[in-house]
């Protein structure tokens, strides 16, 4: 009997990372793209989340307490694994956590952070987008106004995160915030939605054109929807 390699995704679906390495993928990129969000491997994946808490943990008035994560770190550590995937993984988030413990990170804007705790999906004209920043931001301005925003953190072991693609990150922070603020009576402000790139320290703001870029990722996501039924499985998948 064949051992299932993957599974099937019947119906449109990205995560907010990889609809922003779409937008800013050549055209064989895109194709790779959106045939790994169909057909997904049953295999574990390595994951990030223990990194990411840690890191977000230790967010003081928008620099990173290097002390704090330092100490998170060691304890993290010390966990003991059971499986040699389980140190793999533990391996993987040790080595994120010491980048950013050596790169360090440029100031990030905000004066409260508080962790994003839910996943939102997102109907982006058909394609389900899942939108789940790291950290939620927000700012009282000296007109007693509410801003908010978030921080969504980028993580390649081996390069730097292309500035368009987090260029994307960060108008769909802003563009989803300013239709539905996560603070009653708030508004989304540019400078709040921010994309870290962990690699090298580099703090990505919403651009400019945010709305347009924004109104771009709805308008390929109609486009996704689209050609979803028809994207091959890759070779030799068994499902």
């Amino acid at each position: 009997m064949s051992v299932k390699t993957h599974r099937e995704v019947k119906n449109p679906r990205l995560s907010d990372n990889k609809l922003a390495d779409y937008m800013n993928a050549s055209e064989q990129a895109r194709r790779s793209i959106l045939r790994s969000c169909k057909y997904q491997p049953k295999a574990a994946v390595i994951q990030h989340h223990d990194a990411k808490k840690m890191i977000a943990e230790s967010m003081v008035n928008g620099k990173i307490n290097h002390d704090v994560l330092t100490q998170k770190l060691d304890l993290y550590g010390g966990k003991i694994t059971d499986t040699d995937f389980e140190a793999e993984v533990k391996q993987h988030n040790i080595d994120y956590v010491n980048c950013v413990l050596t790169m360090g990170c440029q100031p990030i804007k905000g004066t409260d952070f508080d962790r994003c705790k839910t996943s939102k999906k997102l109907d982006f004209n058909g394609t389900e987008i899942s939108f789940f920043p790291d950290l939620l931001v927000a700012r009282t301005n000296q007109k007693n106004n509410r801003k908010i925003g978030a921080i969504n953190f980028r993580y390649s072991k081996s390069a730097k995160l292309p500035e368009k693609t987090a260029g994307y990150q960060s108008a769909l922070m802003f563009g989803v915030f300013r239709d539905e603020p996560f603070e009653p009576e708030a508004t989304a402000e540019r400078d709040l939605c921010q994309t870290l790139d962990c690699f090298n320290g580099k703090v990505y703001l919403a651009p400019t054109n945010a709305v347009y870029l924004y109104n771009e990722m709805q308008a390929a996501c109609g486009a996704i929807a689209y050609q979803w039924p028809n994207i091959e499985p890759p070779s030799g998948a068994i499902f």
